[in-house]
């Protein structure tokens, strides 16, 4: 098919003809479809991609209304706008693109993005509108639009999960608590009588084996792994309970907020004999509570995991990174090898569980704090020498201004 040559100029006699082929070529291999009509929605001429797109020759759409190539309710809106325009003289669709659905010859519908233009000529206006048929986009947006909600209804079932088998799961350990308690106030007792009454010798010794050793050696085992079960069933609860909050966003008065959290945690502060730095803090938009949380971890971490050859130093502090504010909470501590820091976050991880105590919890609550509030949180690392956490959160829109309450 050859578009018509008024398409591009009403004038072939001003117009070098090499310039006019190549307009022309462009037209007829352009991917998307070209599509003119006349000011009465009459098809004037179509491209080789619309021939494909909407199914048809362009001799069975030459001539023909355009609607023919739209189903409802976008054919009634069609007359609409171009009575609209007889009216009034004005082209309320043109130079904007919208998403429509076209009409195949086959009947069947199609999503398209379709944008109009206007030109006129001596004969007349005519209209063009350049069509692509986005159904592959579609599908791939529906999909993860499912998929989104598939993920969301799995993540609300399995928080539903968590806390509803750690809340159930605390009762039999609750018993067996109890009966170890039972059992070791038994233990006395057969003690305390084997003292009072007459025994042989040998059995004497042998009961006080299992009375002294191996019966108290059980108990600890016992109590032992109910104090870690029970531990890991509150982080669970924790967690799950993070799923259900939402956050309450303001502006936070970063600087404040730190200064309580160092004020009630002097004891720790000073037992660990740390010295704490602390400049004056940028706010920022966030939710106050969580943010209190996660600043209380990372200072509670920085005490945790401190280098016992060396005084604990801490220091905390603020930049501006355009509409972002980064805090930083750098410590001289232990320190975590290179292969290690992927891990930090992971859920009830420990990178050294025999000499450290807690739960694996507290960076994994940490940043889900900072998902929470659309922030992030990182690390930067070296084992022996320390380690920096970054703290990522919107400014406010004074941002640059620095606190003065420290």
């Amino acid at each position: 098919m050859t578009v018509p040559e008024k398409i591009i100029t009403k004038e072939p006699e001003a117009t070098d003809n090499s310039s006019f082929r190549r307009l022309n070529a462009l037209v007829n291999t352009a991917v998307e479809a070209i599509i003119t009509i006349t000011g009465d929605g009459l098809i004037d001429a179509i491209n080789p991609a619309g021939e494909k797109m909407f199914g048809y020759a362009a001799d069975e759409l030459i001539g023909k209304n355009i609607q023919v190539l739209m189903p409802s309710p976008y054919r009634e809106q069609h007359n609409g706008y171009l009575q609209n325009y007889h009216q009034t003289g004005q082209a309320s669709i043109i130079g904007i693109g919208r998403e429509v659905v076209g009409l195949r010859k086959d009947g069947t519908q199609f999503p398209m993005d379709l944008s109009v233009g206007r030109f006129e000529l001596d004969d007349g206006v005519y209209f063009t509108g350049i069509a692509r048929d986005v159904t592959s986009r579609k599908e791939q947006e529906n999909r993860l639009r499912d998929l989104a909600a598939s993920l969301e209804e799995k993540n609300r079932e399995l928080e539903t999960i968590v806390y509803v088998a750690s809340h159930d799961l605390r009762s039999p350990l609750v018993n067996i608590q109890g009966f170890s308690k039972e059992l070791e106030f038994a233990c006395n007792e057969i003690r305390r009588l084997s003292h009072e009454h007459n025994i042989d010798s040998s059995e004497l010794n042998r009961l006080g084996d299992l009375l002294n050793r191996d019966v108290p050696e059980a108990i600890d085992y016992i109590l032992s792994g109910v104090t870690k079960i029970d531990a890991l069933l509150s982080g669970f609860l924790k967690y799950s309970r993070l799923g259900k909050v939402e956050p309450q966003f303001s502006v936070a008065p970063i600087d404040k907020i730190v200064q309580n959290i160092l004020n009630a945690m002097e004891f720790q502060i000073q037992s660990s004999e740390a010295t704490v730095v602390k400049e004056p803090l940028h706010d920022c938009i966030g939710d106050q509570r969580l943010v209190d949380q996660v600043f209380t971890n990372l200072i509670d971490n920085a005490i945790k995991f401190r280098n016992p050859s060396r005084p604990l130093k801490i220091r905390i502090d603020s930049s501006i990174n355009h509409d972002k504010v980064i805090y930083r909470v750098q410590d001289n501590g232990l320190g975590i090898a290179k292969e290690y820091l992927g891990k930090v976050f992971e859920i009830f991880h420990r990178l050294n569980p025999k000499s450290t105590i807690g739960d694996g919890l507290g960076l994994t609550m940490t940043q889900r704090m900072m998902e929470k509030q659309k922030g992030r949180i990182w690390i930067e690392s070296e084992e022996g020498e320390g380690s920096c956490f970054f703290v990522e959160l919107r400014a406010t829109q004074h941002g640059s201004q620095i606190a003065t309450s420290h």
